[in-house]
């Protein structure tokens, strides 16, 4: 069978191969570089005898025959690292994948660390080391080099064999709950739908609030819905900087636009005529409806040893069940623990719970001691 798939009887052809699979390997090029969704070029398929690869930009091309397989819950999707993946057949489809797994979440629940890369997790498992001087290619541009179409190939060639491996590992260890939510969450159609409104939660300032904050909102508002309009990124419409100064200096007319550093103004009328509005708008919300940022307060910690108590603990016990430390508790999670808040923390649930959660508690208690015997480093229990 063809490897690079360019017309819709190769395509059909081609799935037919994997269509009883019990599962499958995915993976996608893309290029973001000059525009707001990213353009994808290549799709990437591979099952435990055959692999080939998705050429999405081929004139004529059906890509909606590829989501027969995508939607079919009798097929395993595996990506590794997926988020953009999803995200891409998200923008594509309207739908997500389904149902799906993730190595890299899977390699967190066998200790490979917070977020291994795939290359590092085939030369760790496999004993490959994989050539990745093609990663930063120019995927749009055609045709394809053979050293492109093998770079492209080898991201999924291996990908199943990690999926038996690590599934394995999980399975001997009785963890197949330790993913549910982190799959669960990457799953979740909320977190790739457009929310315009919510633009400004990304932007960094300092200092910013009352009406400074509202056209700012508005300000960001506007600047995503013309970039998703255009296809184009953000800072092509406007930087950030420049619509935290229009946010702080409101102007009120075209020469008061002089003042704002980084907005050209040549051919710009337009645009500015629209800022304009936007502010003029900002001005008739009333002062209850103005939005408000929620910065984290930092946790208050009298006693900066009992957080580095909790992460010896934490480091302790990741390194005995072979997890990452991340998909046991974060960091925020440990300082909450050392100013005396523990309500509703995930480490006091379930399995969490269990290898570390109660750890913690005898540990506030005074259950539990710590000592270094040969070098090592010992938990006593019930003392």
């Amino acid at each position: 069978m063809e490897k690079v798939i360019i017309s819709n009887n190769e395509l059909i052809n081609n799935l037919r191969l994997i269509e009883h699979e019990d599962y499958i390997a995915i993976d996608t090029e893309f290029i973001r570089d000059t525009t707001y969704f990213s353009k994808l070029c290549l799709i990437q398929v591979a099952s435990k005898k055959h692999n080939f690869i998705i050429d999405p930009l081929a004139a004529g091309l059906d890509i909606s025959l590829f989501w027969n397989v995508l939607k079919n819950n009798s097929i395993l999707k595996i990506f590794h690292s997926g988020r953009q993946d999803l995200e891409i057949f998200y923008n594509i489809f309207g739908k997500l994948p389904s149902p799906i797994y993730d190595t890299q979440i899977a390699a967190m629940v066998c200790g490979y660390g917070d977020q291994i890369s795939y290359e590092h997790l085939v030369f760790d498992l496999l004993g490959i080391k994989i050539d990745k001087s093609s990663r930063v290619s120019n995927w749009s541009y055609r045709p394809l080099s053979n050293k492109q179409i093998s770079y492209a190939l080898s991201d999924v060639t291996h990908l199943v064999n990690l999926y038996e491996i690590l599934e394995k590992k999980i399975s001997a260890n009785n963890r197949e709950n330790w993913i549910e939510e982190d799959i669960t969450n990457l799953s979740n159609i909320a977190n790739y739908k457009l929310k315009p409104d919510e633009a400004w939660k990304k932007i960094k300032f300092k200092s910013f609030k009352g009406e400074s904050m509202n056209r700012l909102k508005l300000l960001a508002e506007w600047r995503e819905n013309l970039s998703i309009n255009r296809n184009v990124t953000k800072n092509k419409i406007a930087r950030d900087e420049v619509l935290i100064e229009i946010a702080s200096h409101d102007p009120k007319n075209i020469n008061d636009f002089k003042r704002i550093r980084g907005l050209k103004l040549d051919n710009n009328k337009k645009t500015i005529d629209e800022i304009l509005l936007i502010l003029e708008k900002a001005r008739e919300i009333p002062k209850e409806l103005w939005p408000v940022k929620n910065i984290p307060k930092k946790n208050k910690i009298n006693q900066p040893a009992v957080l580095e108590l909790l992460k010896v603990l934490l480091k302790h016990v990741s390194e005995e069940n072979k997890v990452a430390p991340k998909l046991i508790a974060k960091q925020i999670d440990l300082e909450n623990i050392a100013s005396g808040q523990k309500n509703d923390l995930k480490l006091f649930q379930g399995w969490r719970y269990e290898i570390f959660g109660g750890l913690v508690e005898n540990l506030i208690e005074g259950k539990i001691a710590i000592k270094i015997q040969n070098g090592k480093l010992l938990i006593i229990k019930n003392i």
